[in-house]
C-alpha cells in the first residue's frame, strides 16, 4: 500500500512545483486547468496532499505576507521531492484503469519540462500492454466458462485498442 506521500495526483503536484514555487489556490488553478481534462482534484484534497508532501520531505512552504490579508504559504519543490518526482515520472503505469490519468499526467510533465526519454517511456507502457495481452490471450483460451471469455476477450480489446494509441502518443508529441 503506498505511502498517502507516494500517491500519483501528489507527485502531479511535484511537477507543477518544478516549474515554479507557488501558493495552494494557484496550484489548484494550474492542476485543474492543465490536468483537469483527465484528472480532478478537490481544493481541500490539494491542501491535504500538499500537507502530506511537506510532512515526507519532498516541499517547503514559505509564509508570504500579503496587503490587506492574511499571510500565505508559497511551497517550494525540495531536492527529494524534484528527485521522487522524476523517479514516478518515468515509472510506467502498471495498471490499465489509470492509463487516463496517471500516463496522460506523465506524457503531459515529459512535454512540458521538454524532457528527454517520452519515445522509450512510450515504448516501456507498451512492453507492459503487450505483455498483459499475451497473459489475457492465454487465459481466454484456456477458459471453458464463455462468460469468464467474455470478459477476457473486453478486457483484451481495451488493451489493444490502448496499444494504438500509446503508437498514436508519440504523434503528438
Amino acid at each position: 500500500m503506498p505511502r498517502d506521500s507516494d500517491l500519483p495526483s501528489n507527485r502531479a503536484l511535484l511537477g507543477l512545483l518544478t516549474v515554479r514555487p507557488q501558493h495552494g489556490y494557484e496550484l489548484y488553478q494550474e492542476f485543474n486547468r492543465e490536468l483537469g481534462r483527465v484528472w480532478r482534484i478537490g481544493l481541500s484534497q490539494l491542501y491535504a496532499q500538499l500537507k502530506q508532501l511537506e510532512e515526507a520531505g519532498f516541499v517547503t512552504a514559505q509564509s508570504e505576507p500579503q496587503p490587506n490579508r492574511p499571510a500565505r504559504k508559497v511551497y517550494h519543490l525540495t531536492p527529494d521531492g524534484r528527485q521522487a518526482f522524476l523517479e514516478w515520472l518515468h515509472q510506467p503505469t502498471p495498471y490499465l484503469g489509470h492509463i487516463r490519468f496517471e500516463f496522460l499526467a506523465r506524457v503531459y510533465f515529459f512535454r512540458l519540462l521538454e524532457l528527454p526519454g517520452l519515445e522509450e517511456f512510450v515504448a516501456e507502457q507498451k512492453t507492459i500492454c503487450r505483455e498483459r495481452v499475451e497473459t489475457l490471450t492465454r487465459a481466454a483460451s484456456e477458459t471453458n466458462d464463455p462468460f469468464a471469455r467474455l470478459v477476457l476477450e473486453f478486457r483484451l480489446g481495451q488493451l489493444e485498442a490502448s496499444i494504438r494509441w500509446l503508437e498514436r502518443c508519440l504523434e503528438e508529441s
